[in-house]
């Protein structure tokens, strides 16, 4: 199983960074060519495990005065504000060019949300959102690799929960997955993906 996580940025200024670690790639930086090589490789190799590190949901509540409040779990850091806003928004149109140029490189590619479905095979992916919070970053590939780092312990336990609470949402990871042609399920647009959260406060993970 590979994982892998793009931590979404403004890739002319260099602040798309990416980090893959498996049994056949353990790498990562910030040049999205690189980036795209590396996974499909991966993927092709065998299932993975691919975030982003953006907000990848946005909350469908009927209160509308309710509707661009934080997430539950946001804790401070919302989705609808600062930088939380400016990530979301670059997001709309980078995952669906990442999705669109690796499912063009792999024929027969399916991935989807529900985490409790776990890819087994070359060709399948399950996405989720990664959430870094607070403590100095030591660069965006750095903060990429803190995250697969961090989703592969937390998909190696028996019992996985997402660290937002639940909601109705409209999912633009969902959105993404069928403009790519990933999946033909509709309900995706509803589904809540995996959030794993993780502060770089205090924090250290090996390679």
């Amino acid at each position: 199983m590979h994982y892998a996580v793009m931590d979404i940025g403004s890739p002319r200024q260099g602040n798309l960074g990416w980090w893959i670690t498996g049994p056949i790639i353990e790498d990562g930086g910030t040049g999205p060519e690189d980036m795209i090589a590396n996974l499909i490789e991966a993927v092709r190799a065998g299932p993975a495990i691919l975030g982003f590190e953006a907000p990848l949901y946005v909350p469908a509540k009927r209160d509308i005065r309710a509707t661009i409040q934080q997430r539950p779990g946001e804790a401070g850091r919302p989705w609808s504000a600062g930088a939380g806003a400016s990530v979301t928004a670059m997001a709309l149109a980078l995952v669906p060019a990442i999705l669109d140029r690796l499912a063009s490189n792999v024929p027969g590619i399916t991935a989807w949300q529900d985490w409790t479905r776990k890819p087994e095979k070359a060709g399948e992916i399950l996405v989720f959102e990664a959430f870094v919070t607070t403590g100095v970053s030591d660069g965006h590939a750095e903060d990429a690799r803190l995250a697969a780092y961090a989703a592969r312990s937390l998909l190696g336990e028996t019992a996985t929960a997402s660290a937002l609470g639940e909601e109705p949402c409209m999912s633009m990871l969902g959105a993404a997955l069928l403009h790519a042609g990933m999946t033909d399920d509709i309900e995706e647009l509803r589904r809540q993906c995996l959030v794993v959260k993780l502060s770089k406060t205090n924090l250290s993970i090996g390679r």
